[in-house]
């Protein structure tokens, strides 16, 4: 929310494009001056060495951004004229553009009528400010037409863009939640989950002051959504987090690996190598009892084995005031050692695998797969922990993580926004969205208006999801276009007359439907032949502007 700022007459202050190209021009020649500033700047002037890193990061931080061209697309006024833009330019401590991630920038998206949050006008650029949306926050008059509207009508392309200048009020509060918040967004198709997603990221990276507040981890479901979003962070002005998938990260991952069984498999593993017995170390003496109830303990602490190991015997050698290295070896009987590798080839042995209680079938699926991902991180964070961690971990398509993916996704991260939508679960050990939610103990939030599609399109995705029973949030469509979904005829034809009309159009079947998750075309022909209803609800709902089904 912007500063409270009294309210006070406003002098008349026209608005013109003339007055904003103008503007906009003036700041992007303060950028430049800046910039060549910057790049002739000495970086070893700190007092010592750490002090000339923090310099350096910080210098090759505003040469990066300021190498962006300058992009305004609005401004706020109350006693003053506030631009709003994707970097801020000052000069000489007057801003000429605010950051749109700012406190003080809040307010462009979150101002009403019957709420100004302290401003009189708020303006909005269309293209490359050839029009102005003009709303006159203490009458309520507006002039010009919406972007929103005019952004949602255009045509997609290869690519999704940036919404920053269209982000809507309800989708800008998710994106300022704090860094250390755990949000599930559920969200049906074209509601702009993931725009919330990757704005939430460049916030991040702007706002948060933590220690880890520069490593952002961002996981999407597929390297197809990973190419259609890989402007949308550059765009915004942030290159520093690392978007990747679960698979990429950790390895691909087969269905015997996501198998929550593991779970319990693993931890008859860890109980099987502390084996209390009486203990002398130096001249203290424990009865077995007593070496069960200390080791119990430290089994149960929440850090990785060979930590919690270390821990135990520390604690017993100064109980017994001996050496760390004579407590340890005292104590080899008592509680093994157990390396990832020790660990790991128990787990691909049969008898092994029996003795600690899998069961049969698991041991069947497991042995013959060598997809092992989730598993292997899980194996490895157990005994070692997890070498890098993050600020905050963003999971798009997040109601296909498995038990295991989510416990890899919780191990590397201190916030976390999982965005999704459970009618389009694909992967069948996905625990869905609420389980998600249960599991983090996390906020939740719902988006239904139907931003990327027309009403058409969203209308037939509820009628759809509620004659097959789909767990799907009910769309609103707000966007009418007059094009009905079309129904009939034959894959070929609809697709011949879609491509006289529109520049992305995909032909979508029951052999590729999942791997178009999170990515948009202008017009989809659904071939629903062996398809399922969730299937053909996917399919369809990828459909901004028309949609037909064959």
């Amino acid at each position: 929310m912007a500063p409270d700022r009294a309210r006070f007459d406003a002098p008349a202050r026209p608005v013109t494009i003339e007055g904003e190209l103008a503007a906009l021009e003036d700041a992007r020649a303060a950028a430049a001056v800046k910039l060549a500033r910057l790049q002739t700047m000495p970086l070893s002037m700190g007092a010592d060495e750490l002090s000339n890193e923090y310099i350096t990061a910080v210098v090759q931080g505003g040469i990066e951004q300021l190498q962006h061209d300058l992009v305004v697309f609005g401004r706020l006024d109350d006693s003053e004229t506030w631009r709003i833009g994707l970097y801020g330019v000052d000069r000489g401590g007057e801003q000429l553009v605010v950051d749109w991630r700012a406190r003080l920038a809040e307010a462009f998206y979150q101002a009403t009528a019957s709420d100004p949050l302290g401003f009189d006008r708020r303006v909005t650029y269309l293209g490359a400010i050839d029009e102005l949306f003009i709303e006159e926050l203490t009458t309520g008059e507006i002039t010009g037409h919406s972007p929103l509207l005019t952004e949602l009508s255009r045509g997609r392309g290869e690519q999704m863009r940036a919404a920053v200048a269209t982000l809507q009020a309800e989708q800008d509060r998710l994106v300022r939640l704090e860094p250390t918040a755990r949000l599930v967004l559920r969200g049906g198709p074209g509601t702009g989950k993931t725009v919330v997603a990757l704005h939430r990221a460049a916030w991040l990276a702007y706002n948060d002051r933590r220690p880890t507040a520069g490593r952002i981890l961002a996981l999407g479901p597929s390297e197809r959504y990973l190419r259609f979003v890989a402007t949308v962070l550059p765009t915004l002005g942030e290159v520093r987090i690392r978007q990747t998938t679960l698979d990429r990260l950790l390895g691909p991952s087969g269905a015997a690996a996501n198998d929550p069984r593991w779970l319990a498999v693993l931890d008859e593993l860890e109980r099987s190598v502390v084996q209390p017995q009486a203990l002398r170390v130096g001249r203290l003496r424990l009865d077995a009892d007593e070496v069960a109830e200390m080791a119990a303990r430290f089994v149960a602490l929440q850090l990785p084995w060979r930590d919690r190991r270390r821990t135990f015997v520390q604690s017993l050698a100064a109980r017994a005031e001996v050496g760390n290295a004579e407590a340890a070896a005292a104590v080899k009987a008592v509680w093994k050692p157990l390396t990832t590798r020790a660990a790991w080839t128990k787990l691909r042995n049969r008898r092994s695998l029996v003795a600690l209680g899998a069961p049969a079938d698991l041991i069947d699926d497991w042995l013959r797969t060598e997809e092992h991902g989730v598993l292997a991180d899980e194996v490895r964070s157990r005994c070692e922990g997890v070498a890098t961690r993050y600020g905050h971990v963003i999971v798009d398509e997040g109601q296909d993580l498995s038990a295991l993916g989510l416990r890899a996704v919780l191990r590397r991260g201190e916030g976390f926004t999982f965005v999704g939508d459970d009618a389009q679960r694909s992967a069948p050990h996905g625990i869905g969205l609420r389980a998600v939610a249960s599991e983090v103990g996390a906020t939740t939030a719902e988006l239904a208006t139907a931003y990327r599609m027309s009403a058409e399109i969203a209308e037939w995705l509820n009628a759809h999801a509620h004659r097959h029973g789909i767990d799907a949030v009910e769309l609103i469509g707000v966007r009418p276009t007059g094009r009905p979904v079309l129904e009939g005829a034959t894959v070929a034809e609809r697709e011949a007359a879609l491509r006289g009309r529109w520049s992305t159009v995909a032909v979508l079947g029951a052999d590729d439907v999942w791997s178009h998750k999170g990515v948009e075309y202008d017009a989809v022909v659904v071939d629903r032949r062996a398809m399922t209803p969730a299937e053909v609800y996917l399919a369809a709902s990828r459909a901004a502007h028309e949609l037909a089904v064959v």
